[in-house]
């Protein structure tokens, strides 16, 4: 815990009487209250059994435009600071762990999978880890920074968070626009301009759960 010390300053009136030809002078006087405050200052490390990242996908433009798949990925590590209203943190997640659950193998789940890990998209093999740091939360909305085969990307996105006995909950709602990640897979091939492309607007549900050191 910190202590911020405020002083409440009361300052007395300075009084002048003449009297008789003779100046009184009282001199004047302060009087300081000491008031203590706490800042709560906690640290919180992510329960990796009871956190998870859920994506959706979609593709636009062509016989295919609305077509969608999704699936899970896996967060590995986080932590989160808390100091009064002030919180920041990092989280790594694990781009090996891509899951696409609306397939199943007949349906082309290896294919996919495969796909997303290629260096068309998230290169797992040179970026295994993707590192999102939390740079500020403010009424409801977290500054984040997203580095992303390579390459750092700003946001802000909703988040609510909620802390009780120990435990922080985290949970948002949110769609992330990776066009300044320039993957080549959510780019328009220019030979079939006509079959469209994979949407660069990637939507995730976000649920988080940590516990107090």
């Amino acid at each position: 815990m910190k202590k911020v010390i405020y002083g409440v300053f009361a300052f007395a009136a300075l009084t002048l009487t003449a009297c008789g030809g003779t100046e009184n002078t009282e001199e004047p006087t302060i009087e300081a209250e000491m008031v203590e405050e706490e800042v709560v200052m906690a640290e919180y490390n992510l329960n990796t059994d009871e956190s998870k990242l859920e994506w959706a996908g979609s593709w636009i433009g062509g016989k295919n435009d609305g077509k969608s798949h999704n699936g899970v990925i896996n967060i590995i590590d986080g932590v989160m600071y808390q100091e009064g209203d002030k919180m920041k943190g990092k989280f790594a997640i694990d781009m090996s762990s891509i899951d696409v659950q609306d397939l199943d193998e007949a349906s082309g789940k290896p294919k996919l999978q495969g796909h997303l890990a290629s260096e068309d998209f998230f290169n797992i093999n040179q970026y295994a880890l993707t590192e999102v740091k939390v740079l500020d939360v403010m009424d409801g909305n977290a500054k984040i920074m997203i580095v992303i085969a390579g390459k750092g990307m700003e946001r802000t996105v909703p988040v609510s968070i909620e802390t009780d006995e120990g435990t922080m909950t985290m949970k948002g709602d949110f769609t992330l626009d990776f066009a300044e990640g320039d993957l080549a897979g959510m780019k328009v091939n220019p030979k079939k301009p006509e079959e469209g492309k994979v949407s660069s607007d990637i939507a995730f549900k976000l649920h988080v759960v940590m516990n107090k050191k």
